[in-house]
């Protein structure tokens, strides 16, 4: 009798072992896939961003080319605004470095589109150029 408790008692831990051992196993799993598509949100919402930046730079130099500085200075504010937040925030050094040298033109362009200038446009050209290189990576 006290044998077959002595059984049943080693095989009870036996079974809760093994449980714990394969709950482990899949945890372990589920860890790793959620991490892989962490990075992948990452990934994917820093391509949005740089999307969303690019398309603010083309509506500033469509609206240079139109002649509407008021709205392409709008636009301008808006395009450093969020470049200075990407800036910030990434991790990319060549991107990093994009945004600063980008950065570095917003006095020169504001102050070009506040004038009405027509210079703006080759600047915000260039910009506008750098940017969408580095989209497409």
């Amino acid at each position: 009798m006290q044998r077959k408790l002595v059984l049943w008692f080693v095989l009870l831990i036996v079974g809760f072992l093994a449980g714990f051992i394969l709950q482990y196993a899949r945890l372990q799993q589920v860890q790793q896939e959620l991490s892989a598509s962490t990075k992948q949100l990452g990934s994917c919402q820093a391509g949005e961003q740089l999307s969303q930046l690019r398309d603010t730079a083309t509506a500033m130099f469509l609206e240079a080319v139109q002649k509407n500085y008021g709205k392409a200075g709008e636009d301008s504010k808006e395009f450093f605004d969020q470049a200075q937040r990407i800036q910030s925030s990434t991790g990319d050094p060549a991107l990093r470095n994009l945004l600063r040298d980008t950065l570095a033109t917003r006095d020169q362009i504001t102050a070009d589109l506040a004038k009405g200038d027509a210079a703006a446009l080759s600047e915000i050209q260039a910009i506008v150029s750098k940017i969408e290189q580095t989209a497409k990576y």
